[in-house]
């Protein structure tokens, strides 16, 4: 799974830090495999931040906990 964060401004001021640490903190966690976390430049939707894509899917809004419940979703869909 390959998750891209944003990393510009407007979503660097709403928390896209926070997010990137709660990602690897669950991975860690979790024991979850095969994840690739990387900051990316604008995604250009900034009224919607922070933004994400996870495995080519873009997210808007993204809260903490709603994302670490995507990639757990996810990855356990992908082990079975």
């Amino acid at each position: 799974m390959k998750i891209q964060i944003c990393n510009w401004k407007t979503c660097k001021s709403r928390f896209c830090e926070y997010i990137e640490k709660r990602i690897n903190n669950d991975i860690k966690m979790f024991n979850l495999a095969n994840i690739i976390v990387e900051k990316t430049h604008c995604m250009w939707e900034c009224s919607k931040w922070p933004n994400l894509i996870i495995d080519g899917l873009k997210y808007n809004y993204c809260e903490p906990a709603k994302i670490s419940s995507i990639i757990t979703k996810k990855n356990n869909l992908k082990s079975n």
